[in-house]
């Protein structure tokens, strides 16, 4: 249950900020899904609101689709311009997290910038090359914002209208699960780039199996997958054991790449 004393509820972006900054042990409400989960009672906390951040819209100079900070996951499920994007992955990737009244809450923004490693969304996202645009540091690439420690606001995910080539795989005990593995590729001018996530650690690049790929080829996805096992590190947690994740990795690199090799020759 969440709980709290007192709720701030600015009106602009910049009143966020500096609410933020000044007070540095508040968390954001962003949909507030995972501290509703927690049994901490909050001093104070900052409501997103009324920021303005709730749209989905198509920048037609850049070609891209900006997906503010406060969209939903339901909202993204929902947008007819995103099911033309990557064959509609992001919509699909979205429509398997848990139900639709937790979708319905739970934003974009939160979901990017909490980096949780059980993320459905953020593999995907790392392989279509998505940026995110902050309020003090402005845009960025979402590899790069992974490791990214400065205190700032995700304002909005930014993804090309016309984007790489790439294929996502999870597996989860049932449907509507947390997954306890999450993998996606990328396939373009600079070749295959590997990304595996719910570890449980957060998605990272499997640098090594990415390489083996460019090198050789889509036939050694097996050696690929071997890699990926190795290279990444596993922990066990109440989802599945290190060992049952390494395992399975191995299979879901032969998927993926399979799967995007059926879409780059299209």
């Amino acid at each position: 249950m969440l709980a709290f004393v007192k709720v701030l509820q600015p009106k602009t972006l910049e009143e966020v900020y500096q609410l933020f900054i000044k007070h540095k042990t508040a968390p954001l409400l962003a949909g507030g899904c995972w501290l509703r989960l927690g049994k901490r009672r909050w001093p104070l906390v900052i409501d997103m609101s009324q920021s303005g951040l709730d749209y989905i819209r198509l920048d037609e100079k850049e070609r891209e689709i900006c997906i503010g900070a406060m969209a939903t996951q339901g909202d993204v499920e929902r947008d007819t311009s995103l099911q033309s994007v990557a064959h509609g992955l992001l919509p699909k990737a979205v429509h398997e997290i848990l139900g639709v009244q937790f979708r319905n809450m739970a934003t974009m923004g939160g979901s990017v910038a909490s980096r949780f490693g059980f993320s459905d969304i953020i593999p995907l996202l790392l392989a279509l090359r998505a940026d995110v645009v902050l309020y003090h540091g402005g845009r960025m690439s979402l590899e790069s914002y992974m490791t990214w420690k400065e205190r700032d606001i995700l304002v909005e995910v930014r993804i090309s209208c016309d984007p790489p080539t790439v294929a996502i795989d999870t597996l989860r005990n049932s449907r509507g699960d947390f997954p306890y593995l999450t993998g996606a590729i990328r396939y373009d001018t600079e070749g295959y780039a590997l990304y595996i996530g719910a570890r449980p650690g957060a998605p990272g690049k499997a640098v090594e199996a990415s390489n083996l790929l460019n090198a050789i080829g889509p036939q050694m996805a097996c050696k690929a997958g071997e890699l990926a096992a190795n290279e990444l590190t596993y922990q066990s947690n109440s989802h599945a054991s290190s060992a049952y994740r390494q395992a399975m990795v191995v299979g879901m690199v032969r998927r993926l790449v399979s799967e995007v090799d059926k879409w780059k020759s299209r």
